[in-house]
């Protein structure tokens, strides 16, 4: 449930992870067959660096799949939509803008949102397939805010 007065949008970054985690999975797969035919077989000799091959192939894609869930866990990034203006948090950095500061809030096709500010320089913020939608209600609270209206949901949580 959403809390009263505040739009909170989270940051989903799950195709680039997705994209990371096939990779694993696949080395994965790839060197536990490699080690285990050896295994399974009697090989000579000359098979050993296959084997060593498997057996690093396999490290790599351990590595490379448990890195990503590491980053994906600890990734804190939200923009955060309240009565005195929005926040936005990198991961630990957070850049507040008050409602009076804030310029043209505009998205574009790639995703990021770009906030002007008229105190200083325009705040870049990569919001994926969200952008539009987020550019859309921020723009609604802002005008709420500018009408001294308190800013709330205008309807049930959205999920982007």
């Amino acid at each position: 449930m959403a809390t009263p007065g505040v739009d909170f949008f989270r940051l989903d970054r799950a195709r680039r992870t997705r994209r990371a985690l096939a990779v694993g999975s696949v080395l994965v797969a790839i060197g536990a067959t490699v080690v285990g035919a050896h295994l399974v077989h009697r090989l000579g000799a000359a098979a050993g660096p296959i084997s060593l091959a498997g057996g690093i192939t396999l490290m790599c894609g351990l590595l490379i799949g448990f890195g990503t869930l590491a980053t994906l866990m600890f990734e804190n990034i939200y923009l955060f939509i309240g009565d005195a203006g929005v926040v936005l948090h990198v991961n630990g950095a957070e850049t507040e803008i008050a409602w009076s500061d804030l310029g043209d809030v505009v998205a574009h096709p790639s995703g990021e949102l770009v906030l002007a500010r008229a105190s200083a320089d325009a705040v870049r913020w990569d919001a994926g397939r969200a952008a539009a939608p987020i550019a859309a209600q921020i723009e609604e609270a802002r005008r709420k805010a500018n009408l001294g209206l308190p800013v709330r949901l205008s309807g049930p949580p959205r999920a982007f």
